[in-house]
């Protein structure tokens, strides 16, 4: 356990780290981690080391942790510090690095028509909408789905049985606590364990270092979901354009509000009161796209 204080000499040891990996987001995302930091004291207890592997983690699989475009998240885990990715993070690393157009996830019910060929790699599936969200919650869940559509236009498709996303559930470490998001937000929770499962299928048509290390991480805590952050967002195949349309213009924004530092020729203070100035910037952003 790290005192609140080593925290940010940890971020500041990073940033060398990650300039060799990422020169030109080093200074943005540093200034989102201390952002994060700074709003969670669970995190300033964590290990140093741990603070500093995710925070790399973050340049090798070149993910952003810009709190607006919610892809990943950095979450305290019993003292450690871990590079948590979103539903949205996922499918956002999958399309920047040319493995799918796009990708959607959709639970089956008992009462609906549902047919899954293997062997022609086709599903035949008839939703049948609930009234109210007291039929819905009564109804029978028989397993779960994702579809993506690949660079060439084919489909490919994961599907998992309730047992199999019922043991994924059990092994998570929070999963029996009334406020964890396996009971708040179910169906989001569902999706997200199918397209986690699909995405270890589908970095094989493209297995860049990024998505290696994506798997790495996502492999160390696939089974160990916390109660936060809760995940509402679930993705369709239209909702991948518009992230891309953000990504886009953030990029411009990025672009032309560029740090007026050189931070590798700066002291350890001088670079957190630029981190500083970085956090303000981002709250002020993040405020303004609210």
């Amino acid at each position: 356990m790290i005192s609140t204080q080593n925290w940010k000499q940890t971020l500041t040891n990073a940033f060398p780290k990650f300039q060799q990996i990422d020169k030109q987001k080093a200074q943005s995302e540093l200034g989102f981690a201390f952002q994060i930091f700074q709003n969670n004291s669970a995190l300033q207890r964590c290990d140093a080391q741990s603070i500093l592997n995710a925070v790399i983690n973050v340049a090798r699989t070149s993910i952003t942790l810009n709190p607006v475009m919610r892809l990943a998240y950095l979450i305290p885990r019993k003292n450690k510090c871990v590079l948590e990715f979103s539903y949205m993070g996922l499918v956002a690393m999958l399309r920047d690095n040319n493995c799918i157009k796009s990708i959607s996830s959709h639970i089956v019910y008992s009462d609906e028509e549902f047919e899954y060929n293997i062997g022609e790699n086709t599903i035949i599936h008839k939703p049948v909408y609930a009234r109210n969200e007291s039929e819905h919650l009564s109804r029978k869940i028989i397993g779960c789905y994702s579809r993506a559509t690949l660079l060439n236009d084919e489909k490919s498709f994961e599907f998992m049985a309730w047992w199999e996303i019922e043991k994924v559930k059990r092994l998570s470490e929070s999963s029996g606590s009334k406020f964890s998001a396996w009971n708040t937000w179910q169906d989001e929770m569902i999706k997200k364990t199918v397209i986690k499962r699909h995405f270890k299928m589908l970095i094989s048509i493209n297995p860049t270092e990024a998505l290696s290390t994506a798997l790495t991480v996502e492999n160390d805590y696939v089974v160990k979901e916390e109660i936060k952050p809760v995940l509402q967002e679930f993705i369709f195949e239209e909702q991948v354009n518009e992230i891309k349309d953000l990504e886009n213009e953030l990029n411009k924004e990025e672009e032309s509000e560029k740090f007026e530092y050189d931070l590798s020729k700066m002291s350890e203070e001088e670079i957190e009161k630029v981190l500083t100035k970085e956090q303000q910037k981002n709250e002020k952003e993040t405020i303004k796209n609210k």
